[in-house]
């Protein structure tokens, strides 16, 4: 290993002798590089036996990425079990201990599916009420398990959930996987917690054996994982971290950003700053730090483009009268830069916003993936909206009454689902118009019959809809009138739900999506050529993602639309009103705009259509925050404004609402 290649910060990283160190590394700074050289030095210069040493990251790919450069600086082929996840070296240890929590050392890792069955099971042995779906409890019980929370701590448990009876569900699921001999992903660092707490003979000897630990991404560990490996430290404490705490987004699924702020403090350590970029340019740079350092709870580096082989460009701020024209312009200019060799990231806020930038790139005959998720019309809660759509249109479409006849959940279970079916096939009808002649004969239960007549009415209202009403009304009707809209506000609010208020911005965002067309048949037929254009591959595909599943990647071209207030920072950070969200979005800007090597180009709407209103909007904060960096800006949205509204556009134009005012008084401030 050449120690000549790494520049002074890395060098001294690497170099440190023993004792606790945290590395914060900034984006584009080498990070993994320091990391992999630490683990070769302590071999090679420290004599430390490999195996003695434990690196964590968050991915397989990350560990799989250390292991092979590891074995290259090394020349051999180690293949260490203290490399890899949280979860996959624990799983080792757990093995290995098994038997003091009552597990055989062959139990079984349940998958997310089978954790959810086995839920299900313990629900319908406690005759729990269907409106809350196994996936709450699964949620929930996770999140106690992340919080070192036991199944039999019931004080803990009453005072972290206000779901009813979860001690009761939680014990029980817990007696169920150990009947069975299994764990979910929760029990892996869970069980393992409890054995070292509770053992000393245990914990001292890994103490003894584990020599260095090394953790990656360590801004992302939350409160079990961190206390997990101050567990196994010995008296020299050699634990050495490498993270970003400017780039922690991951508190809503348990990530504490204390662990990194306070662990200078916690440890009395030396910080190593990385502040060498190697992958922007200083105009990118420069504008990520403006909007980063207005965050008060951080550690706090200013970075530096360090690639003279990175071109030198300003960053770009374009303004539009609507997300179509944003959409369109977006589209439009990546047509002009596609190359097979520009890598090109289109990255938002909300996964709502990608129907429209879907729809435009489809236009351009652009190639382009959706990166971590779903494409929009294959969202569960679109295809559940769709299908009412369908079995409206066609009473013939039972794979559409099927998938909708119990959802919202409205006790319509299995067995009555079959009696349903058979006298379909029976008197050769669809099973639509199977249940309705049941139901009007009087041939079904009658609680069953109550359940399923306004089912009924609602499909028949439909479709009556369909011949009289807009695409719009139609969508809003059903979302409105079937209870699918209750269901997800009502789960939103007993646990605030991130996915489900995603879901509902999708479902706004598919109205949209509907006012566009003037029937139904066109509007299925465009579904089919957006999903058809997907089957097609393309060696160099556009990225369509959200800055969540941005991390940790970089393009030449990046595109970051919807730069408004309530969409960026989102609604929810605003209502919460608290310096901690608005500062985990102000992470999310900076980590969005890091991922650019030299072209970004920044853009917001000053409308949005949304279920069947048009909203006006002002731009970001963090917008005003980037003021004084040097940037080209665009103001399209004058000439549409003119034209829509045919008055003169001026800031002080006393029929202009508040916020089209506010917004005017912004661009007159940041176009001179």
């Amino acid at each position: 290993m050449d120690l000549n290649t790494l520049n002074k910060e890395q060098k001294i990283a690497v170099e440190h002798k023993k004792g606790p160190l945290l590395v914060l590394s900034g984006a584009g700074t080498g990070k993994t590089r320091v990391l992999t050289s630490r683990f070769v030095y302590i071999v090679k210069n420290l004599k430390v036996d490999f195996n003695r040493i434990i690196a964590v990251t968050f991915t397989n790919k990350a560990a799989n990425e250390i292991k092979e450069r590891v074995n290259t600086e090394l020349n051999s082929s180690i293949d260490s079990p203290w490399v890899g996840t949280f979860h996959s070296i624990f799983a080792k240890f757990l093995r290995k201990h098994s038997g003091l929590v009552n597990l055989k050392s062959n139990f079984t890792i349940l998958d997310i599916e089978d954790q959810k069955k086995l839920l299900k099971q313990v629900l319908d042995y406690f005759k729990i009420d269907k409106d809350i779906s196994e996936a709450i409890y699964h949620n929930e019980i996770q999140n106690l398990k992340d919080n070192k929370i036991l199944f039999n701590e019931n004080k803990k448990i009453s005072k972290f959930s206000s779901i009813e009876r979860l001690d009761d569900i939680y014990s029980y699921y817990q007696q169920r996987l150990i009947e069975i001999n299994a764990v979910d992903f929760g029990d892996i660092l869970l069980h393992s917690y409890y054995i070292l707490s509770n053992n000393l003979e245990i914990q001292k000897s890994y103490q003894d054996f584990i020599q260095h630990v090394l953790i990656d991404e360590f801004q992302d560990t939350n409160l079990i994982q961190y206390d997990l490996i101050k567990l196994i430290l010995n008296h020299n404490k050699n634990l050495f971290c490498v993270g970003d705490d400017d780039q922690s987004i991951y508190a809503w699924r348990g990530a504490n950003i204390e662990n990194i702020i306070n662990f200078p403090k916690e440890f009395n350590c030396p910080v190593v700053r990385l502040t060498k970029n190697y992958r922007s340019n200083s105009s990118i740079l420069e504008a990520a730090d403006s909007i980063i350092s207005n965050n008060k709870n951080r550690l706090g580096k200013d970075l530096v483009s360090f690639n003279k082989n990175i071109p030198e460009q300003k960053i770009n701020l374009n303004s539009f009268y609507s997300q179509e024209e944003e959409s369109l312009w977006i589209s439009d200019n990546i047509s002009k830069k596609f190359t097979e060799k520009n890598s090109i990231g289109i990255l938002v806020r909300l996964t709502a916003q990608m129907r429209s930038i879907e729809d435009k790139l489809i236009k351009y005959a652009l190639p382009y993936e959706i990166i971590g998720g779903p494409r929009f019309f294959e969202r569960k809660e679109i295809k559940d909206i769709l299908a009412y759509l369908k079995l409206a249109n066609s009473f013939n479409d039972d794979l559409s009454f099927e998938r909708v006849i119990n959802l919202p959940k409205r006790g319509v279970g299995e067995q009555s689902v079959k009696l349903i079916i058979d006298n379909a096939r029976e008197k050769k009808v669809s099973f639509f118009e199977s249940l309705e002649s049941l139901s009007f004969e009087n041939k079904l239960p009658g609680s069953l019959i109550i359940k399923t007549r306004p089912f009924i009415e609602v499909i028949r209202k439909t479709s009556d809809l369909i011949k009289k009403s807009s695409l719009e009304d139609i969508g809003i009707f059903i979302i409105e009138e079937t209870g699918y809209l209750k269901m997800l506000e009502n789960e939103k609010n007993k646990l605030k739900q991130l996915e489900n208020e995603s879901r509902v911005d999708n479902l706004k965002e598919f109205v949209n999506a509907l006012s566009e067309f003037d029937n139904l048949d066109d509007f299925l037929e465009h579904i089919g050529l957006v999903n058809e254009n997907q089957n097609k591959t393309h060696s160099n595909s556009i990225k369509l993602m959200t800055l969540h599943a941005a991390k940790g990647l970089e393009f030449d071209h990046v595109y970051l639309p919807g730069w408004e207030e309530g969409i960026f920072p989102s609604s929810r950070a605003l209502e919460q009103n608290s310096t901690k969200s608005l500062e985990e979005e102000r992470r999310l800007a900076y980590v969005g705009i890091t991922r650019a090597k030299f072209d970004l180009n920044l853009s917001y709407a000053t409308s949005r259509y949304t279920y069947g209103m048009n909203n006006y909007s002002l731009p970001s904060r963090f917008l005003n925050e980037i003021s004084k960096v040097k940037k080209n800006t665009t103001n399209k949205i004058e000439d549409s404004l003119k034209s829509k509204f045919n008055k003169k556009i001026t800031s002080d134009n006393v029929q202009l609402s508040p916020g089209k005012k506010r917004m005017l008084e912004f661009l007159k401030k940041n176009t001179k």
